[in-house]
């Protein structure tokens, strides 16, 4: 934690000398007489003690308008004197200008330096704490806690101890018998207290021997907690003091970490009920009823996760117990408490950090990689569980298709000071991937939406009736694997806006939601699945012709706890049994989807992958002369939706058009009635053509040669009566009646002239089209 201490190996301890002798006053007054002896007078902590007490001393003497300066508060907030940065770096800027922040802490600290008793104090921090970090969570839209404690541990010498870390703080409390109930600001007090108690009241804390006195809990934590040890995530280097990764090798590591949706928060919610304790049957009930359609076998697993991959949770006999970490990551739930312990223990953690840290990655290279650094991986579940966890631990972006890493991400692999190692072909340990490859699936839900959260993403552009998107929603989900939709019915009425604010919504409050939808109009003559999935090309075999769609299912396949949704437009343009063949029979068996018969990856192209149960597929489909019908085979696999009704009224071209509000209300009038009369005969029309009818008389107003009731009549002529046509019943005889009279009493003389000449043709021929 400082790059300045030096870690006191050569320190002699006293006979038998144990870590639970800190619980005892006798004990801890060795250890810590021990430390001020021998080792706070080593050059590095001295240069420590040299710095803090400085600071301390500049703190004190500072002037007023020099506090406040955005210089001083700059180099306040970004001082290392009490401790090391940590992870996570923050950029602070933004708070050093707010001369409010500036003016609260000036004020906390004239307060303190008067005379008031423990309980004042108490108080006095406790509010200004709750008033500056909520204006700093403001500011710089993060909770830089390791800064807070840097800078009030400053202006407040003597209510907080030398270690920012809180779990290496309830480490050192446990390890002295403290209490670790209740605020953490209150576990510094109490560890300074015990100091006190066994060493004598602190001499003043702006005397050099003041300020070494604060720097006995890190020192106590560093030699006696911390360092013995032997399988410990971090440890103090012998030679510079500062604290480092301690990795384990890579034969001794877990081999992946199985995939829980709802990431970290459904950590926390597992944990919470091992708080005080209980026995694992117990547990494992609690487990169910998070997730109840879960087998038992996960409950299994996942508690072998938690206590493995985790180390948030430990068993005692028949109980179970939150570790130390555990205890720390529920308080805070801050990932920077478990991410030690993932990138020394975890295999294939620090291998992905290490090479994204040289080049951003696709997802599938990505997956390529940690497939490196364990042979053993020879599907993509393990690797893809594993860029979850980096992704929500926020390690790890993804940013225009491409894993990269976040700030946090980079300061953690700084501190990766070893090249990773790929695990031995030949080990004989045990293929945790085994387990997780035959049930990662079934491991929690998939990271969706709520629909009444869906609804409420919609754009207010696209107001469709919250019972469609209900529909399309219960339909694409009533199957656990088939995730398959089918829109039908009146053209332009918005079946494929439809799917894709659908799709956009599934990721809303995601920096990229268009990277979750693929839209794919559908051409005619796509007699096979080559068109969709690509192929091997036959000139050159080591080459494969990769297709947009075939780079979404790769995409889908590495990020299973994301939905993605694949858009056929106008899906059966061609028959969609032939070019959906691949795809229809996975979803349906479950079975993979086969890319190419070869037993390795053509241009990373791997031969097939597992049916993503995250895919989502939704087609649009027209009926009309162009078109092909849906067979069955298609038909039993997806969920069919009928869109055939609009509310002209909702219509959103309304209140954006540039016409005035009479115009406006003369078209709107006219297109309701004209929906009334055809409607019936399934006439109407949709979104589509009252967008261009619209747009053509906005046009026609610019342009100032067409005057208006002029351009409705020919946009009315042009947009809506070309699409009239049928036999001869008495329905349609009677939309012509109505029809020709709405357009009569609205002077459409030449939409009226062309109604009469096809009423007419009905009469004589028994049919009619506007087309002769």
């Amino acid at each position: 934690m400082f790059s300045a201490i030096i870690a006191p190996h050569n320190v002699p301890p006293m006979d038998g000398f144990q870590l639970s002798d800190l619980k005892d006053d006798v004990g801890l007054k060795y250890a810590c007489n021990t430390l001020l002896e021998q080792v706070v007078s080593l050059p590095g902590n001295q240069r420590w003690i040299d710095e803090f007490h400085g600071w301390l001393e500049r703190v004190r003497d500072v002037s007023h308008d020099e506090f406040l300066s955005e210089k001083f508060q700059l180099s306040l907030w970004n001082a290392e004197a009490v401790s090391a940065t940590g992870m996570g770096h923050i950029d602070i800027s933004a708070v050093a200008k707010d001369a409010q922040v500036a003016e609260m802490l000036w004020q906390l600290k004239q307060k303190y330096s008067t005379t008031l008793d423990a309980g004042e104090r108490e108080l006095l921090i406790s509010e200004a704490w709750r008033l500056i970090a909520a204006d700093v969570a403001l500011l710089t839209r993060r909770n830089p806690r390791l800064k807070m404690y840097r800078v009030f541990a400053l202006l407040c010498p003597g209510a907080f101890t030398t270690i920012t870390h809180f779990r290496k703080l309830r480490e050192l409390a446990f390890a002295m018998g403290l209490p670790l109930r209740g605020q953490r600001r209150h576990l510094h007090q109490m560890v300074l207290n015990r100091l006190d108690k066994v060493l004598g009241v602190s001499p003043d804390f702006y005397s050099r021997e003041g300020t070494s006195r604060l720097t006995l809990p890190w020192l106590l934590y560093s030699t006696y907690v911390q360092n013995p040890e032997p399988e410990a995530t971090e440890k103090s280097d012998p030679v510079t003091g500062e604290e480092r990764l301690n990795p384990l090798a890579p034969e001794r590591r877990r081999r992946g970490m199985v995939a829980i949706g709802g990431g970290t928060a459904t950590i926390q919610t597992m944990i919470e009920f091992a708080a005080e304790g209980c026995t694992r049957e117990d547990f494992m009930q609690h487990l169910q009823s998070i997730s109840p359609r879960s087998k038992k076998a996960t409950f299994n697993i996942q508690l072998n996760a938690l206590i493995a991959e985790w180390g948030v949770l430990r068993a005692s006999g028949g109980d179970l117990h939150l570790t130390l970490r555990g205890e720390a990551f529920l308080e805070s739930g801050e990932p920077d408490e478990v991410i030690d312990w993932m990138i020394t223990r975890i295999l294939g953690f620090d291998y992905l950090l290490y090479a994204l840290n040289q080049n951003s990655l696709s997802s599938r290279d990505a997956i390529l990689v940690l497939r490196k650094a364990n042979p053993g991986w020879t599907s993509d579940f393990a690797p893809s569980s594993l860029i979850g966890w980096l992704r929500n631990l926020d390690l790890v972006s993804l940013q225009n298709k491409l894993l990269q890493l976040t700030e946090s991400g980079k300061q953690w692999v700084q501190r990766i000071h070893w090249v990773p190692r790929e695990l031995a072909t030949d080990t004989n340990a045990e293929p945790v991937v085994v387990q997780l490859g035959s049930v990662v699936l079934d491991l929690g839900e998939m990271q969706r939406p709520s629909l009444k959260h869906i609804i409420a993403g919609f754009s207010s552009e696209f107001p469709f009736p919250e019972s469609v998107i209900g529909q399309l929603d219960a339909g694409l989900w009533c199957h656990s694997r088939r995730h398959f939709a089918v829109l039908t019915g009146l053209s332009g009425a918005g079946k494929t806006q439809l799917a894709l604010r659908y799709a956009l919504s599934l990721w809303q409050g995601d920096p990229q939601p268009s990277e979750g939808v693929l839209v794919v109009p559908v051409q005619p003559g796509w007699h096979d699945y080559s068109s969709l999935l690509g192929y091997v090309n036959p000139i050159e075999p080591d080459t494969y012709m990769r297709t947009a769609v075939l780079d979404f299912l790769l995409q889908a396949s590495s990020n299973p706890l994301k939905p993605y949704t694949l858009i056929l437009d106008e899906m059966n343009l061609s028959h969609p049994e032939q070019y959906l063949a691949p795809l229809l029979s996975a979803m349906e068996t479950g079975e993979a989807i086969v890319f190419h018969g070869q037993a390795e990856a053509i241009d990373d192209v791997p031969p097939s992958i597992p049916y993503p149960s995250n895919l989502v597929i939704i087609g649009t489909v027209n009926m009309d002369e162009t078109t092909h019908g849906l067979s069955d085979k298609v038909l039993d696999r997806a969920s069919v939706i009928e869109f055939w009704d609009i509310d002209v009224a909702a219509f959103p071209g309304w209140t954006n058009s540039s016409l005035t509000s009479d115009q406006t209300a003369i078209v709107r009038d006219l297109m309701v009635a004209m929906m009334s009369i055809l409607r019936p005969a399934r006439l109407h029309f949709g979104w589509r053509t009252l967008h261009d009818i619209l747009g053509y008389l906005q046009q026609t107003q610019q342009g100032q040669v067409i005057e208006f009731s002029s351009a409705l009549d020919q946009a009315v002529y042009s947009k809506i009566l070309p699409k009239l046509r049928g036999e001869d019943s008495p329905r349609l005889q009677r939309v012509f009646a109505s029809l020709k009279s709405t357009l009569a009493g609205a002077k459409m003389h030449s939409s009226l002239g062309k109604a009469t000449e096809m009423g007419e043709e009905l009469n004589h021929s028994g049919s009619t089209r506007f087309w002769r």
